[in-house]
């Protein structure tokens, strides 16, 4: 504990020592909320649909890939497991286990779904052409009971990306989670950490990550409350959960192997691999604040400090790292900035070439 007091100490006093030098405002399409909000630990990257980047969906092989190669697969920087299916052939899902999907890459069904158009209970949260979200339901079968609606299926053709899963958590900022009462086990009721994909009412931004300590039961109030979100889906937590932000890999399951992922592109990605079309929002968005290169020299200095103190004692970094969690709603808008990137080091397993 007298460690943790020696390192708040210290980058409460680098924070204030440069409290005077300005930020610079460039044009950002993403960032990563690592914090403690409403309550609950989280690590969710926003991206904002600024007419400069997109979220897409990239789909493996029938034998998997991994949330690495998903990414450079469409070019992307930063990712997000999506909803774990079985391949194809059910090789590794325990014989009799039988999993129904709807996916869609570059506006092709044929090749990634079972049903189509049929989502059954499950929701498609995807993507048109242009870069807009879409979330569609079409239930026009009987193959689950449950949720039974029909939200957008006349555009379902329209989808150019997109990954079903279910619970879907949020339709039009209701919460629906009722709907998959048949399919709710214990492992899902259970306080866990648990990932998500969601969009906010005027389609500009979304929002997809992991929310700690949460159950399926207050997921989709937890999202609308603290996000906005207002179409919001379940995706795969667990073995099969990972995250990368900006080419660093902060979380990698034991399952290394996933089937499909969300992932951030930028537009001469967009263009040179997928295809562009005009977006309908071509504005560019301006971030609050940017760190300056003095900021990042006191990010350097308070990361060496910071190594030196848990090479002693490994769980302080765990620590530290609620603690700062837990602040930086209180912190000013740079300080806030700052011990942002102090976290994204700490969680850093690996920087992807």
């Amino acid at each position: 504990m007298k460690n943790i007091k020696i390192v708040v100490k210290i980058l409460t006093f680098f924070s204030f020592f440069f409290l005077g030098i300005g930020g610079e405002y460039l044009s950002a399409h993403q960032e990563i909320l690592i914090e403690e909000r409403g309550g609950k630990p989280i690590r969710v990257i926003k991206v904002i649909l600024d007419g400069e980047h997109f979220v897409v969906s990239s789909i493996a092989n029938v034998w998997g890939e991994t949330l690495t190669q998903l990414m450079k697969k469409v070019g992307g920087t930063s990712a997000i497991n999506g909803a774990f299916f079985c391949p194809k052939d059910y090789s590794s899902c325990g014989g009799e286990t039988f999993s129904r999907y709807e996916r869609v890459f570059m506006g092709e069904w044929e090749t990634f779904s079972m049903f189509r158009p049929d989502t059954s209970i499950r929701g498609l949260f995807g993507f048109e052409q242009n870069g807009d979200p879409l979330f569609v339901q079409n239930k026009i079968s009987d193959h689950d009971i449950g949720l039974e609606n029909n939200i957008n299926s006349d555009k379902i053709h329209d989808l150019w990306f997109g990954i079903s899963n279910f619970p879907i958590l949020l339709i039009e900022g209701e919460n629906v989670t009722s709907g998959a009462s048949n399919y709710i086990d214990s492992k899902m009721t259970g306080k866990s950490n648990r990932n998500f994909i969601c969009s906010t009412e005027d389609g500009k931004t979304i929002y997809m990550g992991v929310v700690g300590l949460i159950g399926i039961r207050d997921m989709a109030d937890y999202l609308k409350n603290n996000f906005d979100c207002y179409n919001a889906l379940w995706l795969d937590a667990g073995a099969s959960s990972a995250m990368i932000y900006d080419n660093r890999l902060l979380s990698q399951g034991s399952r290394t192997l996933i089937t499909d992922a969300f992932v951030v592109v930028d537009k001469e990605q967009f263009l040179q691999n997928l295809w562009w079309i005009k977006p309908k929002h071509p504005a560019k968005y301006t971030p609050e604040y940017t760190l300056t290169k003095q900021d990042e020299q006191l990010i350097h200095l308070i990361l060496s400090l910071i190594e030196q103190i848990i090479q002693s004692q490994e769980s302080t970094k765990t620590e530290l790292i609620s603690m700062i969690r837990k602040a930086i709603p209180k912190l000013s808008l740079r300080k806030k900035t700052i011990f942002n990137q102090v976290l994204i080091d700490l969680f850093t397993i690996k920087e992807i070439d």
